[in-house]
């Protein structure tokens, strides 16, 4: 009788300890970023410091501003040419046209490269030629970036012997050299964390879908042009153009970093470029939808995000985006209960 009595009180005083682990929420961070490609003179040492304060969060996943491989082939498969923009222009085309090609030389289809992927187990255990073979199953779901991280674990870069393989080679070397968050934050920090993928969790189809039904949008918005031709020097953008340069200058851009993930910079964002489609009163509404579209964006960036989430309970999770959604996003993962949003400043 005793030795259940102390067992029971054993259990009560543990109980709280046991409870706190089953219900610890996963953390997101999302990570405001201005688009690399756009800024002058970029060096991926600038991002030195900032990567360093990442790393000692010690993430579990990283997303990216990218859109799935289901999402990218549902759309083509529509052939609707709304959504040219898309399958035609830097947010999906190189992706499509490089799985199309590697599905067709390699003989796999995206269904299978997508299920080999899902099953791989023990990826830190894997020889070169094994990484090369998920090197070609990323390309074929259309997940370059991913593809770019995998070729920087691969150490032995003999195992690409035929001319096609040479060929991805040099296309990987290109993409992951250029100007963008994709590599130059996110991949390298993926290294230092030993994190083997980077999630997609964006979806670009907001513009198309306002356009194609609201095709006047562009004439609406050059009658009340006036209202936007100072809006570069708005205090939010003279600051961010200004820490960008002193970025440059010193080859650190954590100021800018610091500021464009601060509730400063959100709320003069949103106000400088979502709450004045509420002044301009369009005649066709199109200002209203070009704001709710925006919205809808980034309620299914969240969608996305959760998804991810879902796929890691408990987890410490990255999301690397462009500034102007990171108060929409934490906005809307706040409300959500089994998420703790955390703070980069």
């Amino acid at each position: 009788m005793r030795k259940t009595l102390n067992r029971l009180l054993i259990i009560i005083c543990l109980f709280p300890y046991l409870t706190k682990a089953q219900t610890q929420k996963t953390e997101i961070l999302i990570l405001g970023t201005t688009h690399l490609h756009h800024m002058k003179n970029f060096k991926e040492s600038m991002l030195t410091n900032v990567i360093e304060k990442l790393d000692k969060f010690d993430f579990d996943v990283i997303c990216v501003e990218k859109m799935s491989g289901e999402l990218l082939n549902d759309i083509a498969s529509r052939k609707d040419k709304a959504f040219d923009g898309i399958t035609k222009g830097s947010f999906g085309n190189r992706y499509l046209t490089v799985a199309d090609t590697v599905q067709k030389v390699k003989g796999i289809t995206f269904l299978e490269a997508k299920r080999s992927l899902e099953t791989q187990k023990n990826i830190e255990e894997l020889s070169s030629k094994e990484r090369k073979k998920i090197l070609f199953n990323y390309l074929a779901v259309t997940d370059l970036p991913s593809a770019v991280l995998q070729y920087r674990y691969i150490k032995d870069k003999s195992v690409f012997e035929t001319d096609f393989e040479k060929y991805i080679v040099d296309l990987i070397k290109r993409e992951g050299s250029g100007n963008s968050e994709y590599y130059s934050l996110a991949a390298s920090l993926a290294k230092l964390e030993n994190i083997h993928k980077l999630e997609p969790i964006d979806n670009f189809q907001d513009e198309s879908l306002l356009l194609k039904y609201y095709p006047g949008f562009m004439d609406d918005f050059k009658k009340q042009s006036k209202l936007f031709q100072n809006m570069d020097k708005l205090p939010v953008f003279v600051k961010s153009k200004r820490l960008t340069q002193e970025g440059v200058a010193t080859n650190d851009l954590s100021g800018l970093y610091a500021f464009v993930n601060s509730d400063e910079f959100k709320k003069q964002d949103y106000d400088a470029q979502w709450g004045i489609w509420h002044t301009t009163n369009f005649e066709s509404g199109s200002d209203r939808a070009r704001h709710a579209l925006w919205e809808m964006r980034n309620l299914q960036i969240t969608g996305n995000i959760m998804k991810v989430a879902a796929l890691n309970p408990g987890k410490r999770i990255l999301v690397i985006i462009g500034a102007s959604h990171g108060g929409f996003l934490e906005k809307y993962l706040k409300q959500i209960r089994d998420v703790k949003v955390l703070k980069y400043n």
